[in-house]
């Protein structure tokens, strides 16, 4: 596994000398985030520097397009700490994020009105924001998206939050949509390329005619588990507050996710007070939106909100390095496989939304979360706001 490193215009610097460790998690709805413990020569020294793009080689590829450009999952350097123990050993750390951290570089603006499925618009966000559709001075340098299948799904009506963090706002319509999305490289050509992509079913039983993907000591391919099942932060009826028109009057809307009554009922208040009556033209002219229109639009927020409270289900599974089961042509980030514990009564079909990567002392560690894991305070305090 090497190391290569890069500056933002993607010129290559070099690679790092032999890393004491190295720890690469990827995320399918979410930024990834890396650590290396490296020693500290003059190499390891001017390659890692603040800002730095690190993109990792090993046997695996992440995308390889239509023309066969292979495209890699990169990250940056935004922390770097130098130590000196007692016996006098001089040792770099340097840690960062997932290059789809750089979304969020940017806030909606302006915000628009569209009408599409999930992966329409989280396109149409990153291309109003980073890519063709922004200013120039907002826009990504060396950027492209890159070419996607159809995902197919519903067409509804849209509308952004005004100055919302991007990289909030993408992540929260591609996890009600489930599609996962990141920033890969291009090392030959020199470019960055938005990836959204959807994982595929491997569920036992699956009707899609896929290999069946089974996790399960009794299949000799895990040894450490954990299983978490949260409600904590539930909801499932969601109450949508929009803002007033002309006349002063404010729409307030609902998105019932369960049918639920009595104590199963779990109410939030969504409040949209920022998405507005009106949209504004090319030519600068503002329409009023319909009623019946804003409405929808309201309960497509709710919906929106309500994928992020929902019961987790967590497995979290180191896999064997000998198991039957091989990372990148069996399974992969993003696709759904199945989960099994006899001895705890469990079985769930689940999607892979994490995947962490351990180098150290010459050994490899791969471990997967399947499911969504439960949200940290500031994530449910995001969610409240």
């Amino acid at each position: 596994m090497d190391l290569r490193i890069f500056d933002k215009q993607l010129n290559a610097l070099g690679v790092i000398d032999e890393a004491a460790s190295v720890i690469w998690t990827v995320r399918y709805f979410d930024v990834g985030e890396f650590k290396i413990l490296a020693p500290i020569t003059d190499n390891n020294r001017e390659l890692l520097v603040r800002d730095r793009v690190v993109v990792k080689h090993d046997k695996y590829t992440d995308y390889t397009d239509a023309d066969g450009a292979i495209w890699r999952r990169g990250a940056v350097i935004k922390y770097v700490h130098y130590t000196k123990d007692e016996t006098g050993q001089e040792q770099i750390e340097a840690t960062g994020y997932g290059l789809s951290k750089w979304l969020s570089q940017r806030v909606i603006a302006p915000t628009f009105s569209t009408t599409g499925t999930k992966q329409a618009i989280v396109n149409e966000l990153v291309t109003r924001n980073i890519g063709s559709k922004a200013d120039t001075a907002r826009q990504f340098p060396q950027f492209i998206t890159i070419t996607q299948s159809d995902f197919g799904g519903v067409s509804i009506d849209y509308s952004p939050e005004y100055l919302k963090d991007l990289g909030d706002e993408v992540k929260a319509q591609c996890q009600d949509g489930k599609l996962g999305y990141d920033i890969l490289v291009n090392e030959r050509t020199k470019q960055f390329g938005f990836y959204l992509y959807e994982g595929r079913n491997l569920t036992d039983g699956n009707t899609d005619g896929n290999p069946p993907c089974i996790f399960s000591r009794d299949f000799d391919n895990v040894t450490e588990q954990e299983y978490e099942n949260s409600v904590e932060n539930y909801k499932n009826f969601a109450y949508v507050r929009g803002s007033s028109d002309s006349n002063n009057v404010q729409m307030i809307a609902t998105f019932d996710g369960a049918g639920a009554s009595g104590l199963d009922r779990c109410e939030v208040l969504v409040d949209a007070t920022d998405m507005s009556r009106s949209v504004e033209g090319d030519s600068g002219t503002s329409t009023d939106i319909p009623d019946a229109t804003y409405k929808t639009m309201l309960e497509n927020r709710g919906a929106t909100e309500l994928a992020t409270m929902i019961e987790t289900y967590t497995f979290k599974s180191t896999i064997r390095a000998d198991s039957n089961l091989a990372y990148k042509d069996d399974f992969d980030l993003g696709d759904r496989v199945t989960c099994i514990e006899k001895r705890w009564g469990i079985k769930i079909n689940s999607r892979i939304t994490e995947v962490s990567q351990t180098w150290e002392k010459g050994k490899t560690t791969l471990e997967a979360t399947f499911g969504e894991s439960t949200p940290t305070l500031l994530e449910a305090i995001k969610k409240r706001r």
